[in-house]
Formats: structure tokens, C-alpha cells, sequence
């Protein structure tokens, strides 16, 4: 599910990107065109950086769960 939005969000970033690109082109005056094309750069900088922060998080929680397995597997040995 974590994956399914991501991939959502990633695809929105890439949307913008391009909205803005558009828009940059069609601006009349420099800093209205530097402006668009900033954030057009920046939301495709994040597009690609959101698959990988989402995979990096999916370890993040899979690791968390093993720690916590292997602490409850330590205090049964512990209690017996």
C-alpha cells in the first residue's frame, strides 16, 4: 500500500514538473521563467528521490519488526 502512494505521489511530482516547465516557457519576464524552471527541477528532483525514500522506509520498518521478533525470542529464553 506504502508503495501504491508513493508511486502516486512520485507520478503528481512528475505532473508539476512538467506544468511548470510549460509555464516556464511561456513566461515573458526572466525571474518568472528562473521561477518555474526551479520548481519544475525540484519537483522532478523529488519524483526520483520518493521511489527510493519509500524502499529505504520498507527496510526501515522490516528491520524494526526482526528487532522486536528477536527481543520477545530473548525474553521467553529469559523467563524459562
Amino acid at each position: 500500500m506504502i508503495t501504491e502512494s508513493c508511486e502516486q505521489v512520485a507520478e503528481m511530482h512528475s505532473m508539476l514538473a512538467e506544468y511548470h516547465r510549460k509555464l516556464a516557457k511561456e513566461a515573458r519576464l526572466d525571474i518568472v521563467r528562473d521561477y518555474h524552471v526551479d520548481l519544475a527541477q525540484r519537483f522532478a528532483d523529488e519524483a526520483t528521490q520518493i521511489p527510493r525514500r519509500a524502499a529505504t522506509l520498507a527496510r526501515f520498518h522490516e528491520r524494526e519488526k526482526q528487532v522486536a521478533w528477536e527481543l520477545a525470542r530473548a525474553d521467553l529464553r529469559e523467563a524459562r
